[in-house]
């Protein structure tokens, strides 16, 4: 009797903790130009004016939004459009984010991502593999949202890490494809480098809600199915037709 009865308590325990959470993140992707990508810009941009503005603003671009929301096995990343009131950000910054820009279903169970991509009017549904972190602890730990969290450092290819996790929320999910079996993400940066740039996307959880149950989360069905490998070479193929396009255009004018 003593078993079942601890055995009980054990379950209203773990049912209890499942806390589910409506949380907002907000994320910066930051853009260092080497000497080679600043030469790019040379040949894009013939002003030096509005060149090195805009190379500032790809330093420092305005912070994104995103709602975060999870279920037992899925999440779903949201982006929040905000309305812009800077004339510069409207004619000189493109907005840029981590994941696809109307966000990423993340399905935990089979290891996947899915998104929505629209190129020029044709509809995509981009999979791909979730990407699980290797981590090292450094032993620093903080609070975000009132949560304790753990600093931990990965490496995966060339892209570097540092996260911050909380044990607090007993799921091991991510606002991005990489995540940790070790806990719930709400901090997160990494640093990619080629021989143009180095790039350092962040995720800061800023605002947490507890909400009563899981939310309803559907797996996209809509678009072509591509693989995620496939999404620069789609995009490059329909610029490419796009600008082979507009000059055909203008020699006819002539």
């Amino acid at each position: 009797m003593n078993k079942i009865f601890t055995f009980l308590i054990m379950l209203l325990s773990i049912h209890l903790s499942a806390q589910f959470y409506e949380i907002t993140y907000e994320t910066q992707v930051q853009t260092h130009y080497t000497t080679k990508g600043l030469k790019w810009f040379e040949e894009w941009e013939d002003d030096p004016k509005d060149r090195q503005e805009l190379i500032e603003l790809n330093k420092n671009p305005p912070k994104e939004v995103f709602e975060f929301l999870y279920s037992d096995h899925l999440s779903k990343t949201s982006y929040i459009q905000k309305v812009r009131n800077s004339q510069n950000d409207q004619t000189f910054f493109i907005t840029k984010t981590p994941i696809g820009i109307f966000g990423t279903t993340n399905d935990y169970a089979n290891k996947e991502f899915l998104y929505n991509m629209d190129v020029y009017g044709k509809n995509y549904l981009v999979k791909g593999d979730l990407i699980e972190l290797d981590i090292k602890e450094t032993g620093n730990k903080k609070e975000i949202l009132n949560l304790p969290v753990i600093e931990a450092t990965a490496k995966v290819n060339n892209i570097d890490f540092i996260i911050w996790y909380t044990t607090a929320i007993p799921y091991h999910f991510s606002p991005d494809i990489y995540y940790t079996k070790k806990g719930f993400i709400l901090e997160m940066h990494y640093k990619k480098s080629d021989d143009e740039s180095e790039i350092i996307n962040s995720w800061v959880a800023t605002n947490k809600k507890e909400i009563k149950k899981s939310s309803k989360i559907n797996l996209s069905t809509k678009g072509t199915l591509i693989n995620s490998n496939q999404v620069d070479a789609i995009w490059d193929e329909a610029n490419n037709k796009r600008n082979e396009m507009f000059n055909n255009d203008e020699i006819d004018k002539k």
